[in-house]
This record gives C-alpha cells, sequence and structure tokens, in this order.
C-alpha cells in the first residue's frame, strides 16, 4: 500500500477493513473529504429507515418535476416531466449511474436533516450531510440551470474553473463531507445488519452491487469479481468506497477519497485525462491488493 500511495501524486485516504477477521489498515483515513456522489450511501441509508417507518413503500411513484433536475452524472434530466419512477427506480438510477436528479428527489422526500441526524446516531460524528447536489452545483457554477448548453459549460469551467471558496469544497458540517474510516464503518454496519433488519440491509448491498461505474476499486480484479460499491467525483476530487467479495467468506471494506490539484491541468484534455487515470489506476491497485490480501 506504501508502494501504491508513493506512485500517486494525488492525496489518498485509505481505509480498509476485512469483515470476518477484522484486520485494518489506514492511512490518513480520518482526514474529511467532500464526499461528491458518495453521499448516496448516506441517502439510501436514511430512505431504508424510512421505508421500515411505514412512510412510503419501494412501489410508491414519485412524479419528476422539472424543478428537480439537476446538472451532472444521470439519465433523468433528459427525460419527459411527469415520468414517474418508483422509490426502487430512483435509489437504483441513483446508485448504478450516480443519477443527481433522482438523488436530489430521494434527498427532499427523505429531509437532509434526517439523513445528517441518522448518520450521528451511529456514531458516524465525522460525516455530514447538509447539502444537495443541485446547491452544490449552485456553488461551484454561475448556474446550476440543466437546460444551459453543456458544451458552453464546459468551456466556461475550462477557462475559469470551478469556484472553490464557497460551502462545495468545504470540510466542515456545512458541506457534504466525510472521512474514510467513517465511511467504512458504514459499510461494515450494512454488511453485518448492524442497521436496520437483515433483509433491508441485503437490499442495500443488491443495489450497490448493480453498480455500473467500475473503473476505480474494481479495475483490475479478477472478471467476476461481486464489488458493492459506490464512487464519487468533483473536480479535484474523486472517491470510491464499497466491499469487495474476496470470497464466499472473505468481503473487504474499502473506503479511498482522493484530492488532487485539478486546476494545474484544466483546460489540456490529454493531461487532465492523464492525471485522472493515474489516479484511478492508483484506486484499482488498492483493490488489487486488498483482495489478493484475503482472498
Amino acid at each position: 500500500m506504501e508502494s501504491i500511495i508513493a506512485r500517486c501524486t494525488a492525496q489518498l485516504g485509505i481505509s480498509i477493513l476485512h469483515l470476518e477477521s477484522g484486520e485494518a489498515l489506514h492511512v490518513a483515513a480520518d482526514t474529511p473529504v467532500p464526499l461528491a456522489s458518495v453521499v448516496k450511501i448516506p441517502v439510501m441509508l436514511e430512505a431504508f429507515y424510512q421505508l421500515r417507518q411505514g412512510r412510503f413503500a419501494l412501489d410508491d411513484r414519485w412524479p419528476l418535476e422539472h424543478r428537480h433536475k439537476t446538472l451532472g452524472s444521470g439519465i433523468l434530466t433528459q427525460l419527459d416531466d411527469g415520468l414517474a419512477p418508483t422509490v426502487r427506480d430512483l435509489l437504483t438510477l441513483m446508485i448504478v449511474i450516480s443519477d443527481n436528479t433522482a438523488t436530489d428527489i430521494l434527498i427532499e422526500r427523505l429531509g437532509l436533516r434526517a439523513i445528517d441526524d441518522r448518520l450521528h446516531s451511529l456514531g458516524l460524528t465525522s460525516t455530514h450531510v447538509a447539502r444537495t447536489l443541485s446547491a452544490i452545483f449552485a456553488d461551484m457554477l454561475p448556474t446550476p440551470d440543466p437546460d444551459q448548453d453543456p458544451y458552453a459549460l464546459d468551456r466556461w469551467e475550462a477557462e475559469h474553473g470551478v469556484r472553490r471558496d464557497g460551502f462545495a469544497y468545504s470540510l466542515g458540517a456545512d458541506n457534504n463531507v466525510g472521512t474514510p474510516r467513517e465511511l467504512t464503518r458504514l459499510l461494515e454496519m450494512i454488511f453485518k445488519a448492524e442497521v436496520l433488519d437483515r433483509e433491508a440491509c441485503d437490499e442495500m448491498l443488491a443495489i450497490l452491487l448493480k453498480q455500473q461505474l467500475n473503473d476505480r476499486l474494481p479495475r483490475f480484479l479478477p472478471p467476476g469479481t461481486p464489488v458493492a460499491h459506490k464512487t464519487g467525483t468533483l473536480s479535484g476530487v474523486r472517491n470510491d468506497c464499497g466491499i469487495i467479495y474476496a470470497g464466499e467468506h472473505s468481503h473487504v471494506a474499502v473506503s479511498v477519497l482522493a484530492t488532487w490539484d485539478h486546476d494545474a491541468c484544466r483546460g489540456n484534455r490529454a493531461l487532465e485525462w492523464a492525471r485522472a487515470m493515474e489516479i484511478d489506476t492508483a484506486f484499482g491497485q488498492i483493490g488489487l491488493a486488498a483482495y489478493e490480501a484475503f482472498v
């Protein structure tokens, strides 16, 4: 792990826990980092708490309104207003393709305070959920309007960069932030059904196992290795947190949060992609090292 870290120019926070034996490795694991889309794991957790409280059902349909639509990853922004996905659909879209609009629909129904309080009640006091994704984009960019010309936005961002002196990059409770150690602990609690019941935890794991964005922790794992995980990306932030299924009785929770100087290569697409590839390669090497240690 030291060798992997030495080869990577990003700042890496790492927390690895073998869920059966308790063997662990932590590197800068208590340093907070903006969660980006990793925040969607706490959102999913609170959704299942409220499902068990009977506030709604997985088959309930929640209409898509134009005000829900936001920038970034996902497909719902491109679909017609009035579409009525089920809660199960929204949870799946949020995790599997990291749909930001699905996320904000869920956050509106669940409540930011409820999500944040849930984490703290579980002892995750360094993890905070304080903002919708649309609010974060509004803080970073001139406008969060999902109808704006995406090509013009790319050109603007290449020239000016995103705003970094607002709350979107804050490391405090006014932003969506977390530490590798606490995210690994959250994954452990879900895996061991220390939150909710076994059925609910298995449903959450089943959604995480359907992840389609698999170019970080799973990057170099043997084909067919299940990984229940969620990535997250902002300008200068790349994250991945999940559970590697190293065998029928061997599971490894891994959280890696990375920060890097995106502005140093902003506007140079070849250099941007080279840096991103370097960081994602480090993620993949970390995932493979964890797998090989416990397979």
